[in-house]
């Protein structure tokens, strides 16, 4: 079924009717309270795809559900999924969905759920846990998360907390590619499991943590994968890495402070693979404070920089050449060192109901950058209005530049219930 452009608009007429409702709701509420049931109905309308492609005028209504019952007084459940259609692409996704068990001092988690690690704002080192789908059109980067399946215990001991977490089955990013001439781009299923640790302190004065995380890169490398009918097939695919991370965040004054690094060690260790991201250093620290007409802002600086870098310039093969400077594109890795910046910066008007966003990430050393601007009306406590866009900006042989296709803007009607 192909969606008219203004199928936000009449989505929006549906949730605006949907008000009346809520004494029915509330009488048949019973059920709501023993699910601990929620979920909110959405209608949007995004100027183009995020996936790199000729797609334009994307109507998208979706319906996101979410229940968290407790089943006894120390075991909990959380399902939550969305389903949704774009335009005639119409999709589902269980987001997560596990057991929670308690006893004592001691959490298990068990099935699918989204696992995210790292104090740093909008970019984590040690985030390698849960997979995002960037292709995903919603408004709220945090939607674009899902879950994988996995075993998390945490032992609690006063402010300190040992994390263990064993991953059987691992998802990977989903992260667009543009299309070329002659050329197939494939995505491989990831084949592998993982495991994880972190000992952290949390609660008053100074938080800090300490992890390791052995199992598959959750960014694939594009990596040549053969002929095809087509021409040249290209696959992305993942590999095992292992880092060692760690984050710290704290209050100086009116200040707060907060910093996040890792090491990864790649797979490109062993076999020399120019199409294996090399191993590489990854850093970000900032603060950020809350001004007393109620302005936040954020600023950071990153660092990456990789170990045992080779220029892709310099292969002799002009194929391989070229292939290798796509691949290093994509895995972020076109330069040995690269310096940044990020921003955030908001602020509230009419009693909290009205706020504005602009999130940015600047590489300082090719000039790249993306930003986010985003407007937040609250029109009522369950209908929320949201306008904004993604802009992409820089040459076509750097990491954000190579995005600039993906500069849309959208509009969302939520209707919370």
């Amino acid at each position: 079924m192909r969606l008219a452009p203004a199928c936000a608009a009449a989505l929006a007429a549906a949730c605006l009717a949907a008000a009346p409702a809520r004494a029915a709701d509330e009488a048949a509420g019973g059920w709501r309270e023993k699910l601990n049931a929620s979920g909110s109905l959405r209608g949007a309308y995004f100027s183009s795809s995020r996936d790199l492609d000729d797609r334009r005028g994307i109507g998208s209504p979706s319906l996101w559900l979410k229940a968290a019952p407790k089943l006894d007084k120390s075991v909990s459940a959380n399902v939550e999924g969305w389903v949704r259609d774009d335009s005639g692409r119409s999709g589902a996704r269980l987001r997560e969905g596990y057991v929670d068990l308690r006893a004592g001092a001691v959490d298990l988690r068990l099935g699918q759920q989204i696992i995210a690690w790292g104090r740093a704002d909008e970019l984590n080192p040690t985030d390698n846990l849960s997979p995002r789908d960037f292709t995903l059109l919603v408004p709220e980067n945090s939607d674009q998360r899902f879950g994988t399946m996995a075993a998390r215990l945490v032992w609690h001991v006063d402010d300190y907390a040992l994390t263990a977490v064993v991953l059987p089955r691992f998802r990977s990013n989903r992260f667009p590619v543009a299309a070329t001439p002659g050329v197939e781009v494939v995505r491989q299923e990831p084949d592998g499991d993982g495991v994880a640790l972190k000992f952290e302190r949390s609660g008053k004065g100074v938080e800090w943590s300490v992890s390791y995380f052995d199992g598959l890169d959750p960014n694939p490398d594009l990596v040549p994968a053969g002929a095809s009918p087509a021409g040249l097939r290209l696959a992305l695919r993942n590999h095992r890495i292992r880092v060692l991370g760690a984050d710290v965040a704290g209050v100086a004054g009116r200040f707060g402070l907060r910093a996040e690094a890792a090491y990864n060690w790649t797979q490109h260790d062993a076999s020399q693979d120019p199409f294996v991201k090399k191993p590489f250093f990854y850093a970000v620290a900032g603060a950020d404070r809350t001004f007393d007409d109620g302005t936040y802002l954020n600023v950071q600086l990153y660092l990456r920089q990789v170990t045992g870098f080779s220029d892709p310039h310099t292969i002799p093969d002009p194929l391989q050449r070229t292939l290798a400077l796509e691949s290093a594109l994509v895995a972020n890795q076109r330069d040995r060192s690269e310096q940044g910046l990020t921003l955030r910066v908001s602020h509230r008007w009419l009693n909290d109901t009205l706020e504005a966003e602009l999130v940015g990430v600047v590489s300082l050393t090719r000039g790249d950058h993306a930003w986010r601007p985003k407007l937040t009306y609250a029109i009522s406590d369950a209908l929320k209005l949201t306008v904004g866009a993604d802009l992409f900006r820089g040459g076509r042989d750097t990491y954000y530049g190579r995005l600039r296709d993906n500069s849309l803007a959208y509009a969302e009607l939520k209707y919370a219930f």
